[in-house]
C-alpha cells in the first residue's frame, strides 16, 4: 500500500506544472463556452426570444440589421406582428427583419 501512495506522490510531484496548465486549460475552454451559451444576440435568435425581449433590444437588432434605416420602428411593428402567427415562434429573427425590410421597400418603390 505504501508503495502505491509513493508511486502517485512521485508522479504528481514530477508532473505537477503539467496537471496545473491542462487543469487551466480545461477551465478556460469550459468557462469560454459558458460565455458563449448565456450571451445569445436577438440577431441569431428566434421569434419566442423577440417577444421576450425590452423595445431598447428589439429597436438596435433592427438598427444593426438594416444598417440604421430609418424605417426601424416600422420594421420592428412589423416583426412584432409576425412573431403573432402562428408557428412563428421558431422562425428567425434575422429572416423576419429581412422580410419587413425588403417588404417596405418594395411598399416605398411602387
Amino acid at each position: 500500500m505504501k508503495k502505491i501512495l509513493r508511486k502517485i506522490t512521485d508522479f504528481f510531484k514530477n508532473n505537477f506544472k503539467l496537471i496545473i496548465g491542462v487543469a487551466v486549460l480545461v477551465l478556460a475552454v469550459a468557462g469560454f463556452f459558458l460565455i458563449q451559451s448565456k450571451t445569445t444576440t436577438l440577431e441569431n435568435a428566434d421569434l419566442k426570444k423577440w417577444t421576450e425581449s425590452s423595445i431598447e433590444a428589439k429597436l438596435s437588432t433592427v438598427q444593426i440589421l438594416t444598417e440604421n434605416s430609418q424605417d426601424s420602428e416600422l420594421i420592428m411593428k412589423c416583426v412584432d406582428k409576425m412573431s403573432t402567427f402562428n408557428d412563428s415562434g421558431e422562425f428567425a429573427v434575422r429572416d423576419a427583419i429581412k422580410l419587413c425590410n425588403m417588404g417596405i421597400k418594395l411598399q416605398e418603390n411602387n
